[in-house]
Parts: structure tokens; C-alpha cells; sequence
């Protein structure tokens, strides 16, 4: 008998709490009513995509600014402006070593994938200027041959990279789709299409040949023979 009175007096006491926790919820049918640890369920900072109120549009869904001032993480900023100047500084002195990270077969081939969705249309595949657009004849000028500007050594990625930051003639700016990083990616590709095609360990090998021919060369004038 007692078992069921102290049954019957917790459920009492349940239905007392129940009926408390929920009768918050009378001017609101949507409240969830007491919640166990708020700050787990609602973020107290502004979150993206949340409705908050404001001056101009009251409980609108709206995407918050950064702060003022605030870059990316990992973010590198460009110092050379669009101008001819800047052109001249950023070939100069933009390198690879402003990223960390240095010409290799694979950062080409990363270049060569991105080259080949923005670039190619126009600048051929090949980078002599002949690219599908050009070749239709709805491009009002040919772009540049990238084996030619190699031979006249105007193709450092310096400036490649401020080609495609800023635009240059009746290209616009890239800087919009490719990342910092991708856009020295395509200028290892560009520079590699300006050597005719020749990979970055191939051309090295390439490079070091004559320098092996001259050491041989001089060792045998050394010998008397």
C-alpha cells in the first residue's frame, strides 16, 4: 500500500514539473519551452545565414561582414597595383618563394588542370595565342605567345601573376576564381609552355648538360689530351 501512495505522489510530482516547464510556452506555440543548457543549442555569437534584426530589414536572413580590416586565414596579400609600375616590381620581385613553394613537375600539372579550364580557350593550348576563341575570330586581339615572351625572357611568374590578378588588354581579372597559390601554379604551367612544353625536372636535366660537356671539356684540356 505504501508503494502505490509513493507511486501516485511521484507521478504527482512529475506532473507538477511537466506542467511548470511547459506553461512558458502559452504565448508562443513554437517555443521549445525550458532548455537545459541554452549556450549548447544557441551560438551567442552572430552566426551567417541567421535572421537578425536590423535597421533597414527587420528578422531578414543575412550573411554578416567580416570585420573591417580582416583578411583570410592563410591569405597573401598582393602588393603591386594595376599599373604598369606595378607590372614592372611584381616581375621582378614576386616569386615562388613568397608562398613557400617551388617549381615542380606536380604544382605544373596542378597549373596545367587550371590552365586548361580558364586560360586555354584563348591563349591555346600550346600558349601560342590560338585558342579556340581566337581561331573563331570573336577575340578582338591574339594574346601573346608565351614561347616567344620565354625568348625574350618577359615571362617571369612575377609577371604572369599580376597578369592574372589585375587583367591585362581585353582579359579581366582572375583573382576571383583562382587562389593566390593557383594562380603561381598557372604561371609554372605558363612557363613551362613557354619552353616549348618541357617539364621542370626535364628542363633542369636539359640545363645541366652543358654545364657536364664543359666540365669534361676542361678536364681534358687539364690532362693535355
Amino acid at each position: 500500500m505504501t508503494s502505490n501512495k509513493t507511486l501516485i505522489a511521484l507521478g504527482i510530482v512529475a506532473f507538477a514539473g511537466m506542467a511548470m516547464l511547459t506553461s512558458c510556452v502559452k504565448d508562443n506555440p513554437d517555443s521549445p519551452g525550458f532548455e537545459y543548457f541554452p549556450d549548447m543549442y544557441r551560438s551567442n555569437s552572430p552566426e551567417t545565414n541567421v535572421a537578425y534584426e536590423s535597421s533597414y530589414a527587420r528578422d531578414s536572413m543575412s550573411n554578416m561582414l567580416p570585420a573591417e580590416g580582416s583578411i583570410p586565414r592563410g591569405f597573401v596579400a598582393f602588393p603591386y597595383a594595376n599599373t604598369l609600375q606595378g607590372d614592372s616590381l611584381a616581375a621582378r620581385f614576386w616569386t615562388y618563394s613568397n608562398f613557400g613553394i617551388k617549381q615542380s613537375d606536380e604544382n605544373e600539372e596542378k597549373g596545367k588542370g587550371l590552365y586548361k579550364v580558364y586560360c586555354s580557350h584563348c591563349h591555346g593550348d600550346k600558349g601560342d595565342g590560338n585558342g579556340k576563341l581566337v581561331e573563331s575570330g570573336k577575340y578582338a586581339s591574339v594574346p601573346p605567345s608565351y614561347i616567344a615572351r620565354h625568348k625574350e625572357n618577359n615571362l617571369s611568374e612575377g609577371h604572369v601573376y599580376w597578369v592574372i590578378t589585375h587583367g591585362k588588354g581585353n582579359m579581366g581579372s582572375h583573382a576571383l576564381f583562382l587562389s593566390p597559390e593557383e594562380r603561381m601554379q598557372v604561371a609554372m604551367y605558363v612557363q613551362r609552355l613557354g619552353r616549348g612544353g618541357s617539364a621542370w625536372s626535364a628542363y633542369q636535366q636539359e640545363l645541366a648538360k652543358p654545364a657536364a660537356d664543359s666540365t669534361k671539356t676542361d678536364s681534358l684540356k687539364i690532362a693535355g689530351k
